[in-house]
């Protein structure tokens, strides 16, 4: 079975997100220095509010945190086109 990413969840930086696919399970973090891989996975992405909690929840299970409410770090949503 292959998932495909349609949601990325920047934290903070954009060399940090997270990617999801439409049922809002995790599929993987993308972690660099240069913002490459982020830059080119934005490129025709569409600025969108989190469309479920659960995303959020694993936002701050990523960051180390016990629940969304202890989250400092601006979190920005982007819906990835086909």
């Amino acid at each position: 079975m292959t998932a495909k990413a349609e949601f990325l969840v920047l934290l903070g930086a954009a060399s940090r997100a997270l990617l999801f696919d439409r049922d809002s399970r995790l599929l993987g973090e993308v972690i660099e220095d240069d913002g490459f891989i982020v830059d080119s996975l934005m490129v025709n992405a569409k600025a969108c509010a989190v469309p479920r909690r659960g995303m959020l929840e694993a936002c701050a299970m990523t960051l180390g945190l016990a629940s969304v409410t202890g989250m400092t770090v601006a979190v920005k949503c982007f819906e990835l086109s086909s």
